[in-house]
């Protein structure tokens, strides 16, 4: 009998130091022309709530309030 291992890679999941670097990525895939323009709505649908919670939070904490 043989017995095989597979090993699957399982992306954690962002922490609280994680955010800047990949919301970074995020600018920089999207200057670049790396996010095709059909996933913009998309994306556009998903940032909406994330900044909501940011003005939201920003408000309450005193970190700079986004336009």
């Amino acid at each position: 009998m043989v017995e095989r291992r597979v090993e699957i890679r399982v992306p954690l999941e962002p922490t609280r130091r994680d955010w800047a670097r990949l919301l970074s990525e995020l600018a920089g895939q999207l200057d670049d022309g790396r996010v095709y323009d059909r996933d913009l709505p998309a994306l556009g649908r998903a940032l909406e709530p994330v900044l909501r919670s940011y003005r939201r939070r920003a408000r309450w904490s005193g970190a700079p309030s986004l336009p």
